[in-house]
C-alpha cells in the first residue's frame, strides 16, 4: 500500500543548515521569499567543523551590517599567522599589514554562528526551518527539478507550526538549494558531474587546555621532524591541533598502536607531553579527509549547489566556510532578482557559478600549491620549510595572501540586503 505523503510548498527549498544554507535562508527570507531550510541531523553542534573565518568574512558581515550583531556572541580574533620550523619562528603574517580595517580572523564555534543566524531568521515568518529531516530523492517534473522528497523524524523546528511534525513529505519549490557539505547527498541525486576531485592529505585533530605560556589568540603552523602541525584557538579555554599526514596514513599509525604516535609527537613538541601522554587510545582523534573538489556545473533547472556541495576546499589556510559564505551571498543576490523579474531559468542560476567560479579556482589553486609545502614524502619534508620560508620573500607573496585571506571590493548586491541597525 502506497503511504500517503504530505505535500508542502515553498519559493526556495535549502538542503543543508550549515553557515552557507543559514546565511542564504536569512537573506531569501529577509526579502519576502518562502523559504524551508532541512537539516538531517538534530541540532547545530559538530566537532571540528569551520570555525576560523577570515578578514574576509568580517568584511561580508561589515558589508551585511551583520558584524556587530555576530561579535556579540562569545568570539575570538586571531590578528596574525605565525610559522616554525623546529620550534624556530620563519615567517610572521600580521593581518593589518593586508588590510587597514577587518584586519583579523574571527573564531566563532560554528553553533554560534548559525544560532546567531537563526535568531535573526526567526523574526521573518516567511522562515521555516526543520531539523532531523532528511532528504531521501528529488521531485522532478521531466528533467526539471521541482523538489525533494524528505523523511521528518521529530525534532525542534522554526515558524514550521503548520508543516508536518513527523512523517513522508513532498516539498515542492521553485528552487532547490543544495548546501549540504563535501559529502552531498544533492549532489549524488542529481548526478552532477565533478570537474576537480584532488586528495592528497589528511588532517588529525585534537583537542588540549590552553598552556599558561601560550597566546590565545594564536594561528600557528609548525614543520617539525615527523609532522606538520595547525593550532588555533577553540573557546572555552582549549586548543585545537591538527596534525597533517598523507593519504591514508592515519590507518597505518593506528595498525603500529598509540604508543609510538604519541612518542613522535612529543619528540616533536614537548610541550604537548602532559596532554599527549595521558592517551590510552585514538577516541581523542578525529580525522579529516582533506578533499579539494569542484562541481562542473554547479546548475540544473531548477536546482542549485553551492559551498562544500558545489566546491569543496582543504582546511589549509582555514578559508572553507568563508568561502561558502560568499557564494551564499550571491546565490541570494542571484535568486532575489530571479524571484523579483520572474525568471528562474537555467540561465539565471548559472549567474552563481558565473560570479563566483573566479574567486574559488584562485583559491583552490592556491591550496594545491601550499599542499605541496606541506609534503610529508621522504626527498622533499625537509626542504619543504626552507621553501616556504623562502616563498615568503618573494616580491608578490603579500599579493598573495592577500587574495587568500581579504576582499579587494564589496560583493556586488543589491543594497536592500543591507540589514538595519
Amino acid at each position: 500500500m502506497e503511504i500517503l505523503k504530505n505535500e508542502v510548498q515553498t519559493d526556495v527549498c535549502i538542503v543543508g543548515a550549515g553557515p552557507a544554507g543559514m546565511l542564504l535562508g536569512l537573506l531569501l527570507a529577509k526579502q519576502g521569499i518562502e523559504v524551508i531550510v532541512l537539516e538531517k541531523n538534530v541540532d547545530f553542534h559538530r566537532e571540528y567543523r569551520g570555525e576560523i573565518t577570515q578578514p574576509r568574512f568580517v568584511q561580508m558581515m561589515k558589508q551585511l551590517n551583520l558584524l556587530d550583531y555576530i561579535e556579540s556572541n562569545d568570539h575570538v580574533k586571531i590578528n596574525e599567522v605565525v610559522v616554525f620550523h623546529d620550534q624556530k619562528e620563519i615567517m610572521q603574517l600580521a593581518f593589518d599589514t593586508l588590510i587597514e580595517e577587518e584586519s583579523y580572523c574571527a573564531r566563532l564555534t560554528q553553533p554560534t554562528l548559525l544560532m546567531a543566524l537563526l535568531e535573526k531568521a526567526k523574526q521573518y515568518p516567511n522562515f521555516k526551518m526543520m531539523f532531523n529531516t532528511k532528504v531521501k530523492d528529488l521531485l522532478r517534473d521531466g528533467e526539471k527539478i521541482v523538489g525533494v522528497y524528505a523523511q521528518r523524524q521529530p525534532g525542534d523546528s522554526t515558524n514550521a507550526e503548520q508543516l508536518p511534525s513527523e512523517g513522508e513529505m513532498n516539498i515542492h519549490a521553485r528552487v532547490t538549494v543544495g548546501v549540504d557539505g563535501r559529502n552531498s547527498t544533492m549532489e549524488k541525486l542529481a548526478n552532477y558531474e565533478l570537474d576537480l576531485d584532488y586528495y592528497v592529505n589528511d588532517l588529525l585533530w585534537f583537542s588540549f587546555e590552553k598552556p599558561e605560556s601560550w597566546d590565545y589568540n594564536i594561528y600557528h603552523f609548525y614543520f617539525q621532524k615527523n609532522y606538520n602541525y595547525l593550532f588555533l584557538p577553540k573557546l572555552g579555554g582549549l586548543i585545537q591541533c591538527g596534525i597533517s599526514l598523507t593519504r591514508g596514513e592515519f590507518a597505518k599509525i593506528k595498525e603500529e598502536g598509540i604508543e609510538p604516535f604519541k612518542q613522535r609527537i612529543i619528540e616533536d613538541l614537548p610541550i604537548l607531553r602532559p596532554y599527549v601522554e595521558p592517551m590510552t587510545d585514538f577516541k581523542s582523534f578525529v580525522l579529516l579527509l582533506c578533499k579539494m573538489r569542484y562541481v562542473k556545473e554547479w546548475a540544473k533547472d531548477g536546482c542549485l549547489l553551492i559551498g562544500d556541495a558545489a566546491h569543496c576546499v582543504t582546511p589549509w589556510g582555514a578559508v572553507g566556510s568563508t568561502l561558502a559564505l560568499g557564494s551564499a551571498i550571491i546565490t541570494a543576490d542571484v535568486l532575489y532578482k530571479g524571484f523579483k523579474n520572474n525568471d528562474l531559468s537555467l540561465e539565471t542560476l548559472k549567474q552563481v557559478q558565473k560570479r563566483r567560479e573566479q574567486e574559488v579556482k584562485m583559491i583552490q589553486n592556491l591550496q594545491v600549491t601550499l599542499e605541496k609545502f606541506l609534503t610529508r614524502e621522504p626527498l622533499k619534508k625537509d626542504l619543504a620549510p626552507l621553501m616556504f620560508s623562502m616563498a615568503t620573500k618573494m616580491p608578490d607573496i603579500m599579493t598573495t595572501y592577500k587574495q587568500l585571506y581579504t576582499r579587494e571590493t564589496p560583493l556586488d548586491i543589491d543594497e536592500s540586503f543591507v540589514f538595519a541597525d
